[in-house]
């Protein structure tokens, strides 16, 4: 299976064969996460992500021939790193537009969704292996770092486009801040457990703390946030990802990436030039 070393081919291939299937048991898992409660939800996720890992590490060592070292457990103190960087970012844009425009906080109902800590842990663990592991690494082989970047941040925000209540504003905000940022992140950190910490902390947090909408999805948590003031820096009914000053925050972080993957040379540059 050596056509599936030359980087176009790996692309097509691991689209078909690797994205797909993780996309579908990613669906299949959300509907049976927001069927169970808030522990049985965090624990079914778990296992989930460990299956789903587990599959992603199987077809890089056995089919792609290579080793996963995006993901590879010697570097999984990069999730804590993740973690508190995606919760503090979202904390940070609820204070800011808080303070800007007004916030209320009222005690919430709880965790009655298993979406607030599951479906966390499922959407930051298998939109990263697909966004990044396999969209994002295989158009960087291509293309190189920044074009991949770019249209995979692209790819992102179209596929949230049907979310509830989305707009192309709401979907533009989305392009940045789970396309461009966490492009950013990995192509300067090269590890999953950086990504799917920052993924899976900044919509928790959003959505399992403030009670929040994420990506109009409606949030059920510990508080019940009611943010003052126009959809441009509140986020409307989409949530606060739409929000201007989200959109200032992470295209601050993705900034502050690019420049420390480019001091440390690790910005691939496209197949063409790599071939001459």
């Amino acid at each position: 299976m050596r056509w599936l070393r030359h980087p176009v081919c790996a692309l097509i291939a691991e689209l078909a064969i690797l994205a797909l299937p993780l996309n579908a048991a990613y669906r299949f898992a959300m509907q049976i996460a927001y069927r169970l409660d808030a522990a049985w939800g965090a624990s079914f996720a778990l296992v989930a992500a460990v299956v789903a890992c587990n599959a992603y590490n199987v077809y890089a060592r056995i089919v792609a021939r290579r080793p996963a070292d995006e993901l590879a457990p010697r570097r999984a103190r990069g999730v804590l790193y993740g973690l508190a960087l995606g919760a503090s970012s979202m904390l940070l844009a609820v204070m800011i537009a808080g303070v800007a425009g007004g916030v209320r906080f009222e005690s919430g109902e709880g965790w009655k969704l298993a979406g607030l800590p599951g479906v966390a842990i499922l959407a930051g663990t298998f939109e990263e292996l697909v966004a990044r592991g396999v969209v994002l690494r295989n158009l960087e082989n291509v293309f190189g770092s920044g074009a991949a970047i770019a249209l995979s941040a692209m790819l992102f925000a179209a596929l949230h486009a049907g979310n509830p209540n989305a707009t192309p504003l709401s979907i533009a905000a989305l392009g940045i801040e789970g396309g461009a940022m966490l492009g950013a992140v990995y192509v300067a950190t090269r590890s999953l457990w950086w990504t799917a910490g920052i993924h899976v902390a900044w919509n928790f947090t959003e959505t399992g703390v403030f009670g929040i909408a994420d990506s109009g999805h409606p949030g059920q948590g510990l508080l019940r946030t009611e943010l003052a003031g126009p959809d441009w820096l509140t986020g409307g009914a989409f949530g606060i990802e739409a929000s201007a000053v989200s959109v200032a925050l992470c295209a601050i972080v993705a900034v502050g990436f690019l420049i420390d993957a480019a001091r440390r040379g690790r910005f691939a540059p496209p197949l063409w030039k790599r071939a001459t």
